[in-house]
């Protein structure tokens, strides 16, 4: 993600073929009036770092179709190429709020403790799985070899599974890939079982028959994307955060009443046409602003962000990415969507 890259895949070339979008930084940068609740923003833009992903639409919509402006704030959205860059600009103080994976925070907050997840763009539904040739029991899977990319999300992802079958990552053989390696690979008969996301799942499934879903998140609060705030920007830039989420809230309300107009932005922005995004959006739970307090901010909910966080947690220290736990409450500000 971070979480992800969005390849675009064409049903003309096989997965050796495909090969990662490329992309280049944009932003929003017109200042205008102070904002809607009276306060003074700070000087100069609000920063932001994302990769390009179905879910963070809203981010790019908000940009093209000047909500930011309408807010009053000045904004600079940055797109990196990869998870690890964004991730970098963030601890490094570059950006102010990072677009990002829940699972990918704990991690993060090692190096950077005040980092707080404050919004919820979409709960992964059928978009990422992990395929593989058939698996019914645990002995089936003692042995084999599983492919994940070397990220939180997907050590989690890959971890929740193998839970399942009473199994850790110490039971099987586990190949580091990038997603489009291991999808390759996957095609090739070289691994077992590998984790995937859209556009990934639908292309090996045309390339093998025999290929089903082991694991899908869909449903539970394994894989949540959203917003990832400084804690500087938190202290200092509190109206500038919540007039660019005023103007999340207005790109997501375009998208409900202008579908085809919203996923035609969105796909020249991740590489895929219009028609294409339709079809993956219907794979991914996208939340609005009410959704964030019912659902993901709600502690009486048992797929809010802490909860997500708190699964996650022991599966990160048992692979060696994170050295102390936490309460997964103390990763997340819901302060942000009350206010809204």
């Amino acid at each position: 993600m971070r979480r992800r890259t969005v390849i675009k895949a064409s049903a003309l070339l096989t997965l050796g073929a495909l090969s990662a979008t490329g992309l280049n930084s944009c932003g929003n940068a017109t200042q205008t009036a102070a904002p809607k609740d009276g306060s003074q923003l700070p000087a100069g833009p609000l920063r932001v770092a994302l990769v390009p992903w179905l879910g963070w639409g809203q981010a790019h919509i908000a940009e093209v179709k000047d909500f930011f402006k309408a807010e009053g704030i000045e904004v600079e959205q940055t797109i990196f190429q990869t998870v690890s860059e964004a991730n970098t600009a963030l601890l490094s103080n570059k950006v102010d709020l990072l677009w990002a994976v829940a699972a990918d925070l704990v991690v993060l907050s090692q190096t950077s403790p005040d980092l707080k997840f404050i919004l919820v763009s979409d709960y992964s539904g059928d978009v990422d799985g992990i395929l593989g040739t058939p698996i019914k029991s645990a002995e089936e899977a003692k042995g084999k070899t599983f492919a994940r990319e070397d990220v939180p999300y997907e050590i989690v992802f890959m971890g929740k599974y193998l839970e399942t079958l009473g199994l850790t990552e110490k039971d099987v053989n586990i190949v580091p890939l990038t997603v489009p390696d291991g999808a390759a690979a996957l095609v090739a008969g070289k691994v077992d079982a590998v984790t995937l996301y859209e556009p990934f799942v639908s292309t090996v499934f045309k390339e093998r028959s025999d290929v089903e879903v082991l694991f899908s998140p869909a449903g539970t609060n394994i894989i949540i994307n959203g917003l990832i705030a400084q804690g500087a920007a938190i202290a200092n830039r509190r109206a500038d955060i919540l007039a660019y989420m005023r103007a999340l809230n207005q790109a997501v309300d375009f998208a409900k009443t202008n579908l085809a107009e919203a996923h035609e932005l969105i796909g020249k922005w991740v590489g895929l046409k219009g028609e294409e995004v339709t079809a993956l959006m219907t794979k991914v739970d996208l939340l609005d602003l009410a959704e964030n307090k019912q659902v993901a901010f709600n502690p009486q909910n048992k797929l809010n962000v802490a909860n997500s966080i708190d699964s996650a947690v022991p599966i990160l220290v048992g692979a060696g990415k994170v050295t102390k736990s936490a309460p997964g409450a103390s990763f997340v500000d819901a302060s942000f969507v009350e206010a809204l």
